[in-house]
């Protein structure tokens, strides 16, 4: 089924807990399509949990223990899992959309870069969806946490991961969305901006409008996990007239 934008495009990291994964579907459900790019969702079991709404299908690699990375797919959106581009690590599906009066196939991906590795970003995973993508000539959005530090992305400094993905990221025909210094990570002593959102530079495909999450209901029970989600980024499909 084909599905006109406006489509509303959530990413958020879940650090793999419960209550906001509980939050996050409770605010789903009230939509009838989008998409959420999800970074360490809630396992349970070798199973992403905690993201059961009625009209919403998750995916994510089935095979290993812990799956970082999952696409929650909401309503009438159909779409197809790239499992040649599927991992732990990376999730990818492509659907179909109806941008400014034209069908368009586009890919989404949820994108996961572990910070506790040797090798500096991109990891060959994300390398290997962009250049699929651009091999293809299908727009891609994706929902990312570099856990990387850039002052482009709004970050206080820069570091060798986020100095690393940038001059691979200057290379594709990929742009970062990321508009201010509004923190995507918030712990106690600390706060950075470690997430970003990706898309095609070409604005004939669609423009990808990033605005931080608006706020939310006050709840003394999820105030922690209120907060978290209030810090992710949120992308909005519009049509281009």
């Amino acid at each position: 089924m084909m599905v006109l934008a406006n489509l509303p495009v959530t990413q958020i990291n879940l650090q793999h807990c419960k209550e906001v994964s509980s939050l996050l579907a409770n605010l789903l459900s009230k939509l009838h399509t989008g998409i959420a790019l999800i970074q360490e969702p809630w396992v349970y079991k070798k199973q992403v949990r905690g993201l059961n709404i009625w009209n919403g299908r998750t995916y994510y690699d089935t095979n290993c223990d812990i799956p970082r990375a999952c696409i929650l797919v909401l309503g009438t959106v159909q779409a197809r899992v790239l499992r040649q581009y599927t991992s732990r690590d990376v999730v990818a599906v492509q659907v179909q959309l109806q941008i400014g009066g034209d069908n368009c196939t586009v890919i989404f991906g949820s994108v996961y870069l572990p910070y506790d590795v040797k090798d500096l970003p991109p990891s060959q995973e994300l390398v290997n969806l962009i250049k699929f993508a651009n091999d293809q000539k299908l727009p891609l959005i994706i929902g990312c946490d570099a856990n990387a530090h850039h002052i482009c992305w709004g970050s206080s400094n820069i570091n060798d991961r986020g100095g690393a993905l940038l001059e691979y990221l200057v290379t594709t025909d990929m742009d970062i969305l990321n508009k201010g210094s509004k923190p995507t990570f918030v712990v106690s002593r600390r706060q950075e901006v470690i997430d970003i959102s990706i898309a095609p530079l070409n604005p004939d495909q669609g423009l990808c409008f990033w605005t931080p999450l608006g706020a939310l209901p006050p709840d003394s029970r999820y105030r922690l996990a209120l907060r978290a989600l209030a810090m992710r980024p949120c992308l909005i499909l519009e049509t281009l007239k």
